[in-house]
């Protein structure tokens, strides 16, 4: 799945050439906003993973406001945009903890190393809330890096996770991705608690488990074996008549 973005905008020719450069990464761009009510009508429409936001917007409400009032409510990652660096406008922004800056005018390389970070930021939040929040956690996605550019997976479409030796891949309802890390380190970085560890070389989706067969779980028509140290654990999960 397409990472979702929306720029907020207001000048046409960097609005036109930040969509260039996001749809040559791989992303997939919701919509243009050029002031705060396109901003929160077109998060209405279809709801963005990450924001592009111009600081200096004309309108009623500049990009620090907007990304105020979306902190408090949406909660999207976003990377603030500006060709005014001085300090005032630095104070005011900090304080909203932005994901990414890009100083215009800005490079292909900044804008999707700033798109990038945005990922990474967001996958260490998903791993803090899990800790604090499980249930919130439990509709959130993860950014998987897919050659150069990050793939959203919502978590309810992941089956399980299997080793590979020092990779492991994520198999999902409609693809299987490569991670360049083992088992370990995803069950340390994604904290979710849908996800068990049933085997050395398996985490799975407990909520994907489609039948019990011996000391397996079936999933999509695959086997999953629970070795003997997770048994009680995980098949005790299950209320079995």
């Amino acid at each position: 799945m397409e990472i979702k973005v929306l720029i907020v905008e207001d000048e046409v020719l960097v609005a036109e050439d930040l969509t260039e450069h996001m749809i040559e990464s791989g992303f997939k761009v919701t919509g243009i906003a050029i002031s705060g009510e396109e901003c929160f009508d077109a998060i209405e429409k279809e709801t963005p993973d990450i924001i592009i936001m111009d600081i200096n917007l004309q309108g009623k409400l500049d990009g620090i406001e907007i990304a105020k009032i979306l902190n408090q409510t949406k909660k999207i990652p976003f990377i603030f945009l500006t060709s005014n660096s001085d300090d005032a406008t630095v104070n005011r922004a900090i304080p909203l903890n932005p994901d990414a800056f890009i100083s215009k005018p800005f490079n292909k390389n900044d804008l999707r190393i700033a798109v990038e970070l945005a990922c990474q930021k967001h996958n260490t939040r998903v791993v803090e809330e899990a800790s604090t929040d499980p249930k919130n956690v439990s509709t959130q996605a993860i950014f998987v890096k897919e050659n150069t550019v990050y793939k959203r997976i919502d978590v309810p479409n992941v089956l399980y996770i299997e080793a590979k030796g020092s990779y492991s891949n994520i198999v999902t309802t409609t693809k299987t991705y490569t991670l360049s890390y083992n088992l370990n380190h995803f069950a340390i970085q994604v904290k979710n608690p849908v996800f068990k560890r049933v085997h050395r070389s398996y985490i799975v989706n407990i909520n994907k488990v489609e039948g019990i067969e011996n000391n397996s779980l079936l999933i999509n028509k695959t086997a999953i074996p629970v070795s003997k140290q997770f048994q009680k654990e995980i098949l005790g999960l299950f209320v079995k008549l």
